[in-house]
Parts: C-alpha cells; sequence; structure tokens
C-alpha cells in the first residue's frame, strides 16, 4: 500500500478516516490493519472521526469490522447522521464512495479483460498397433502418444488432469502454477506445473516414469492433500509424495521403486520411440520380443528356454520386421520359421 501522510488538520483527519471507511468496505489486508491500529493509537480523535466516517457510511460490515478495532460507543438509539453539522465530511464520504465504486468497476472489468479464459476441455486421444500422434493440447502442452496407447483429457479453469489408460506417452508440460498437470495411471498419479516426463503403463499398479526436465510429485491418487507446495520447494518430502527430478527414473507401483539417474544418452535411449526406433543394451531375447510386440501384431514362439535368455543389444526400427529377424540371425544366431503371416516361431541356429 502506498505511504499516506500523517494529517494535522481536522478536515485531514477526517478525510484519512473516509479513506479508512472506503478500505474497511472492501476488506482491509494484513498489513492495513496493522497501519489502521497505528493510526488509531496515535490519537483519540483518529477514533472519533473514523466513528464518525462509518456512521455516514451506514454500513454494517464496516461497523462489524470496527468493533473489532475498538469498542463502539452505546447509545440508546441509533444516530443519524447530521447533514448540516457535518457538510465536509459527507461530502468527502460521498466522494471516496463514488470513487471506490468507479475503482471497483474499473479492475472488474481490466481483470475480466485481461484475465486467461480456460475453456472447459475434455477429450480421447488413442494410437492403434504401431501408430503414433503428436498432440497439442488446449493449454499449449504437447503429448506425444506412444503406439497402442490410449488417454483422456479433462482440462477446466483450475485443473488440468489426464489419465493414462494404456500404452506410453510423453509429456511437455505448458508452465501454469495455477492449474497444476496430473497424470493418472492406475492408483498413482505424477503431477507437474512447467516439465517434460514420460510414463509407460504396466498394469493398474504400476507405470515406469522417466523424468526428462524439471520435476514432478509422484504421489497415491487416493491421498489429495489439496496442495501443489512440493512442487514449489516449500515443503519437506513427506508422506503426501515424492518429488522426481530430471535425470531421474523409477518404475511407480504404490510408492517409488528403486530410482536410478540417467546419463543424456540413457534418456535418448529411453525415449527412441520417438523417433520410430528400439534400442537394447543386452535384454534377455523374451523381453526383447515382448517390446517388439507392442509395435505390430506379428507374435513370436520361442520353444527353446535357453533362447529364451539369449542377451540381445542393438538399435532395431520400430516394425521393421524383417529388419529385426536378418538383425536376430547375422548378430545373434537365432533362426526364424513364418507359421503364419502373423506368427513367426524362432530357434537357435544350428551352424
Amino acid at each position: 500500500m502506498n505511504n499516506i501522510r500523517q494529517f494535522a488538520s481536522k478536515e485531514d483527519i477526517q478525510e484519512h478516516a473516509c479513506l479508512w471507511v472506503s478500505r474497511l468496505d472492501r476488506g482491509l489486508r494484513d498489513d492495513e490493519k496493522t497501519e489502521l491500529e497505528l493510526w488509531l493509537s496515535e490519537s483519540n480523535a483518529h477514533r472519533q472521526a473514523l466513528l464518525d466516517a462509518a456512521s455516514l457510511w451506514d454500513d454494517m460490515s464496516v461497523l462489524n469490522e470496527l468493533s473489532g478495532l475498538f469498542p463502539l460507543p452505546q447509545t440508546g438509539k441509533r444516530r443519524s447522521p447530521n447533514f448540516k453539522s457535518k457538510p465536509v465530511v459527507w461530502s468527502i464520504a460521498a466522494s471516496f464512495f463514488v470513487a471506490a465504486v468507479a475503482l471497483s468497476v474499473l479492475v472488474q472489468r481490466t481483470w475480466f479483460e485481461s484475465a486467461p479464459q480456460f475453456a472447459a476441455v475434455s477429450q480421447k486421444v488413442q494410437t492403434g498397433v504401431g501408430e503414433q500422434k503428436n498432440v497439442t493440447l488446449a493449454d499449449g502442452s504437447k503429448l506425444h502418444l506412444n503406439t497402442n496407447s490410449i488417454v483422456t483429457v479433462d482440462f477446466s479453469s483450475k485443473t488440468r488432469n489426464i489419465v493414462l489408460l494404456k500404452g506410453e506417452a510423453h509429456f511437455d508440460v505448458a508452465h501454469d502454477k495455477t492449474r497444476p498437470f496430473s497424470v493418472t495411471a492406475g492408483n498413482n498419479t505424477v503431477t507437474a506445473v512447467g516439465t517434460a516426463f514420460n510414463m509407460q503403463y504396466v498394469n493398474d499398479d504400476a507405470f515406469e516414469l522417466v523424468v526428462t526436465e524439471g520435476k514432478v510429485l509422484v504421489k497415491d491418487r487416493f491421498k489429495d492433500t489439496g496442495s501443489n507446495d512440493l512442487l514449489f520447494g516449500r515443503k519437506p518430502i513427506t508422506e503426501e509424495g515424492l518429488l522426481m527430478f530430471a535425470g531421474e527414473k523409477a518404475t511407480v507401483e504404490g510408492k517409488v521403486e528403486a530410482k536410478e539417474n540417467l546419463s543424456q544418452n540413457d534418456i535418448d535411449d529411453d525415449l527412441a520411440w520417438q523417433q520410430g526406433m528400439i534400442v537394447f543394451k543386452g535384454e534377455p531375447l523374451e523381453a526383447v520380443l515382448l517390446e517388439i510386440g507392442r509395435y505390430t501384431p506379428v507374435r513370436f514362439n520361442i520353444s527353446d528356454d535357453k533362447l529364451r535368455k539369449r542377451r540381445v543389444a542393438g538399435y532395431f526400427k520400430v516394425g521393421d520386421i524383417d529388419g529385426l529377424l536378418s538383425a536376430l540371425k547375422s548378430s545373434f544366431d537365432v533362426d526364424h520359421e513364418r507359421v503364419t503371416e502373423n506368427s513367426i516361431q524362432l530357434y537357435a541356429s544350428k551352424s
């Protein structure tokens, strides 16, 4: 609030009192209450001038506010304002009242014209097997949806809620401190303000999370704390949730399991699907084929238990089954036989 000079003359005190009444009428801030109490303590004339101005204002909310600051005088009947004896005070009070109304209209008009308008948005985005989509959401956030995935989007003036029902998605979140961006998968939620992260749905109880930028808050969806203080670093990490930062990866299964720190190369490999590639770093063949199966209707059968555990590493193009089979034969001694159009038998090379 602007500093106010101390008034000496009676007229100045009355003007100051009317100013305080106009502020009481719209509600005082904490710092204004402190300043008013100080002004009232300086002189009995200040207290009387404020009471006179409040009576002229004739507003019960103002009188109730004053009663909390100091006891109001008790009279047998309500005193009517003496317009003839206090023409200056009434004129000033009326002037401040008109000014307050005008200012209120101006503030409201300015606020409505400048405040961001958020239309409620609900939509469902999904991809088929082998399909990917890039979508710009209503708030400007970027959604990159991987193969065979489904998300629902529900935006309002206060919230940005997404549910990952199936598959995998990467979110590049538009900054909006007033509307945290929450993604739910199964029993847990990931909440961000302006950041980027990748989520892969595992089942109703688990998903894999990679934070690529900023920080996110992971918490149980059924524990609604009603606060986003953790996101802004104002509260310690508690049972309300756990913060994860850029470069961290974890499986979320009721709680965050075994967080690990990733290098930029590791992150790039995890997100290689956005460039149409899949990267393997020595995973068992059985796990490799399970991942490949997300991008194609083709199914693989391995009858040899030892072959299931054979380690596979390399870069593979999404959906390129012929390229995969060729690489398995030349680099990992794995032969194949097509049983049907969408069924392939794998076995160890004999030579």
